[in-house]
């Protein structure tokens, strides 16, 4: 979609609401920011729980995203990124652009039941809602997909591939960073699955095998989930897979051999590409089958984990091919990206000269993004000199040729995370010893190259 020098990019999500579909929102709109474009989140009332005055979901703070709640601008040069989650947001938006963004295909039947139970119970008395639907084709949408399964549905009603872009994700990098930490030989011989996802099947192979361990996922925290596949050999998935499912990509980088049904995203050889051996039909004269498979995995760990290897190294890649897929869908260079500097030694006067310095040599190529405080960016930090708050965010207020800038203040855990994340590609100290420079990256980690130290001058 063509960009424009005033565009405005909105993302739509819902507010104070968290799963793991809506993190990709906040992962594109952290990707746009890295390519220098005006982009931003723009919260939702979900059905319940929402407060305009937070809206960002605690498990999304340290994105450190800018947001609107309902001061949009709805002009033609502007984009509205909507996923299918919230089809009947689609005319929400008469003079702008929109992205219609696939991240599920079976989820989007769901939401439209529950539209129209709304307009069947409320017709009397409520205008019926409208929601996007393949009757009713804009020229001027796109279609961005999560998966091929998505891309292939798209296809069948009538979108064509000038219009369709694959533009997936990634999954959280503590899954990522932890990978190459596994120790295998430490690995148990159980089974996790999600009672969510194809329980009936699970059942039944629960049924034909007593003597495995099944362990489901179930009420539990992301460390403790984390913690399960990382202990165990086997995660099954004989779920619908309306995209590319993000647990049983965890589950490969934590280490587990993954064997799913044919359903959905799974039916293809793309969206989850283990080799088909891992793949069962939900027959009854299968299902035996897949107990033998799990019983060899049990016995033959490491060759059959090595079998999908492939499957491991597509999604440890994910995070880049998400960058180029977002450069290909809006026609950028992927090296535009903005070199994006954290100063490092607090809220005080070093970070202070050094942005100040950065802001003045547009030369140099770096730009000023974050000041990395463990205290002032705590929110009952009382407002003092240079220090303002704005949407529950502290800032550095600066002051860049007459025009206002301001500088979030993040903590060196945000700091980490916003580094791996690549909105931060590197870290400036002024003047520093190696005793400070040890003490300022305890928490962050960077490579040595990404950090910057200058002299006074």
């Amino acid at each position: 979609m063509k960009l424009f020098p005033d565009t405005k990019i909105y993302v739509l999500c819902p507010g104070n609401f968290h799963s793991g579909g809506l993190e990709v929102g906040h992962q594109l709109c952290s990707k746009l920011l890295n390519f220098g474009l005006d982009a931003c989140m723009l919260y939702t009332a979900p059905d319940t729980g929402f407060n305009p005055e937070d809206p960002v979901d605690d498990f999304y703070k340290k994105y450190h995203l800018p947001y609107v709640v309902g001061n949009w601008e709805d002009k033609p040069h502007n984009i509205f990124i909507i996923n299918e989650g919230s089809p009947h947001l689609f005319y929400w938006f008469k003079n702008a652009r929109k992205i219609f963004w696939w991240l599920s295909v079976d989820n989007y039947f769901g939401r439209l039941n529950m539209i129209n139970s709304y307009n069947l119970q409320n017709f009397a008395t409520q205008p019926v809602l409208k929601y996007f639907y393949f009757n009713d084709i804009d020229a001027t949408t796109e279609h961005w997909v999560q998966s091929e399964y998505a891309r292939q549905f798209v296809k069948r009603n009538g979108i064509p591939g000038t219009k369709t872009f694959m533009v997936a994700d990634y999954l959280n990098h503590v899954f990522l960073t932890d990978a190459v930490k596994i120790d295998l030989s430490r690995k148990k011989n159980f089974v996790a699955f999600n009672p969510k996802k194809g329980f009936q099947v699970t059942q039944k192979l629960i049924e034909l095998a007593p003597d495995i361990e099944w362990k489901p996922i179930q009420n539990m925290t992301p460390e403790q989930v984390r913690q399960l596949l990382i202990d165990s050999k086997i995660y099954i998935d004989f779920g619908n897979h309306p995209g590319k499912d993000r647990i049983p990509r965890e589950a490969a980088m934590s280490g587990c051999v993954v064997i799913t049904g044919k359903r959905g995203a799974a039916a293809n050889e793309i969206d989850i590409n283990i080799p088909a051996e891992f793949k069962f039909d939900e027959s009854e004269e299968v299902l035996p089958k897949v107990i033998e498979k799990i019983r060899s995995t049990f016995e033959n760990f490491n060759s059959e984990y090595e079998k999908q290897k492939g499957y491991r190294e597509t999604i440890a890649d994910d995070q880049n091919r998400f960058e180029r897929e977002i450069a290909a869908a809006f026609k950028l260079k992927i090296d535009r990206q903005i070199n994006s500097v954290a100063a490092v030694q607090g809220f005080g006067e070093k970070s202070f000269s050094l942005v100040t310095s950065l802001l003045q040599n547009k030369k140099s190529g770096l730009v000023p993004k974050f000041i990395v405080d463990d205290e002032m960016c705590k929110p009952q930090v009382e407002p003092i000199q240079f220090l303002t708050r704005i949407k529950n965010t502290n800032y550095f207020h600066a002051n860049d040729s007459g025009r206002a800038i301001f500088i979030p203040v993040i903590s060196s855990d945000d700091a980490r995370f916003l580094y791996l994340e690549g909105r931060i590609k590197k870290f400036a100290l002024l003047s520093p010893n190696e005793e400070e420079i040890a003490k300022r990256f305890e928490k962050i980690i960077p490579e040595p190259e990404d950090v910057l130290t200058f002299g006074l001058t």
